[in-house]
């Protein structure tokens, strides 16, 4: 068996199953590590095993389904392969999104550590064309978690077969207050949204776990959820 793992390509070595799930056990891992003790070593060792993770260039099922975030940043340079585009306004949402990435990670659905207490889940169907994101984030001092969903269309832009490239265009963004420990009641205050659009390229995706890269420089780690029992 040794010698048969020596002997197989560079490649199909990177990307055999023990490898793939050596290396996602590593990243899972280091986030745990991450959310117990927060530190720029550990936010660095997570984006480390991102990339070992991609380097297998593995996508054995499409994104679509439900995930929470475990884990995303900024990164300090935009993706190059996503189109420039000229309009203000969208150049004004992308300040935005970065600015709330730095201030306020959790309304930009940034995990970069354990300290906020923050959930992210995102709802996605290329079947249906529609992603959902929603953001529940426990307010200090009160017994109470805002909810902010942010509501889109999703569609292929077609990419490279082992990365594929999704547009996405936000259409609604709502805000609830709740109670802790109670369902969404209704009464959000809907805001539409100037379509903003951008980009989202799945590095990695199985049944466990989905690795993708944002248009804007974001890197996002999601976890897939379950249906519950029933």
């Amino acid at each position: 068996m040794l010698l048969a793992g020596m002997l197989l390509p560079p490649a199909l070595a990177l990307s055999a199953p023990s490898v793939v799930q050596q290396r996602k056990r590593a990243l899972l891992s280091s986030v745990a590590t991450l959310k117990r003790s927060p530190s720029a070593a550990a936010r660095d060792a997570v984006l480390a095993a991102v990339a070992d993770l991609e380097a297998c260039s593995v996508t054995s099922a499409p994104p679509d389904g439900r995930w929470a975030l475990i884990f995303s940043t900024q990164a300090e340079l935009p993706d190059a392969s996503r189109p420039r585009t000229s309009s203000p306004v969208q150049g004004l949402i992308d300040a935005t999104y970065a600015a709330f990435f730095k201030v306020a990670p959790a309304l930009a659905g940034a995990q970069q550590d354990g300290r906020s207490g923050a959930s992210n889940e995102q709802a996605l169907s290329l079947d249906t064309g529609v992603v959902e994101n929603r953001v529940r984030i426990p307010l200090p001092f009160l017994p109470s978690i805002l909810e902010i969903r942010v509501d889109g269309r999703v569609a292929e832009a077609g990419a490279a077969e082992t990365e594929p490239l999704l547009d996405v265009t936000f259409t609604e963004c709502s805000f609830a207050l709740q109670r802790s420990g109670a369902r969404s009641s209704g009464g959000a205050l809907r805001i539409p949204l100037p379509s903003p659009v951008g980009t989202l390229r799945t590095t990695h995706c199985d049944d466990e776990v989905r690795v993708s890269r944002g248009g804007r420089g974001g890197v996002f780690v999601l976890k897939r959820l379950r249906a519950a029992a029933t």
